[in-house]
């Protein structure tokens, strides 16, 4: 049994890993796995207090997930999928994720064609994939991988996520100099952070 804290009548259970290369305790609000609790120690007493103080930003991050648009709901409810940022019909002989690979690859690859250019560095291959949780990622071997359900975003924030991962190539980290390199060709690219929060990266 998972251990648990009330909160406001509210049970909220979560699962502690233990890792003593760790400094500091963390704690993440995972949508698919739930709460998890990353801990230098086993301490279940320090454990319990800290989820307890942390309970109404917790649940605030929960509430915010479950909120968000996403594709399946969109389109079992209504028989519509994103496009764009938009919601529109599917075609009736079309899947969503027929629909999304259809789109995305060629809008995706078009903008790291011409975003590789303007920022002058060269991916050394991309490709694309269904993901529950990210938009993107960077190898250390410099390959992009975009997610499918990229071209349910709003243009501005495929770009971004686009200039995020390119940036990448020159920076492995998110460090200063990682978001002085974004901000460079996106000045705007905190509001697109925030856009993103309304949207799931998961087809299902």
């Amino acid at each position: 049994m998972y251990p648990f804290i009330e909160y406001q009548g509210e049970q909220l259970c979560y699962s502690i890993i233990t890792d003593r290369r760790l400094k500091h305790f963390y704690i993440k609000v995972d949508p698919i796995k739930g709460v998890i609790v990353k801990a230098p120690s086993s301490n279940k007493t320090y454990i319990h207090n800290l989820v307890m103080q942390k309970a109404a930003w917790i649940f605030a991050k929960m509430r915010a997930a479950s909120e968000r648009t996403t594709v399946q709901s969109l389109f079992e409810n209504e028989g519509k999928v994103l496009y764009l940022g938009e919601p529109i019909l599917l075609h009736v002989n079309k899947t969503p994720e027929s629909f999304y690979k259809e789109k995305t690859i060629p809008l995706v690859t078009r903008l790291v064609t011409e975003w590789s250019f303007l920022m002058g560095v060269k991916p050394t291959h991309i490709s694309f994939r269904k993901a529950k949780r990210r938009w993107g990622s960077c190898s250390h071997t410099n390959e992009l991988s975009f997610n499918l359900s990229l071209a349910q975003l709003p243009l501005e924030c495929v770009t971004y996520i686009v200039i995020h991962e390119l940036s990448h190539i020159e920076h492995k980290h998110h460090q200063k100099a990682f978001w002085n390199c974004v901000s460079e060709f996106m000045p705007e690219y905190k509001i697109c952070e925030k856009i993103l929060k309304n949207y799931s990266p998961s087809l299902s």
